[in-house]
């Protein structure tokens, strides 16, 4: 079977260019759109998703979302 190695990674997306990665902490820049952003922690804590380890797809899906409305 196979292990995870690290139990303490969470996922995280990009706030500009929607890029997901999984990391202990996100990095300062992004490694897709090569930015400072904002990122959120987008790791599933409930049993519905997987639970810890798996990525919350709805959160994810929400995220993207957000990132294409017009900013007023």
């Amino acid at each position: 079977l196979y292990k995870r190695k690290e139990e303490n990674l969470s996922w995280w997306i990009c706030d500009r260019c929607s890029y997901t990665f999984e990391s202990m902490e996100p990095t300062e820049l992004c490694q897709q759109c090569h930015e400072k952003c904002v990122y959120s922690d987008v790791t599933c804590y409930v049993p519905e998703c997987g639970g810890p380890g798996h990525i919350d797809v709805k959160l994810v899906a929400l995220k993207v979302k957000e990132q294409k409305r017009p900013l007023k």
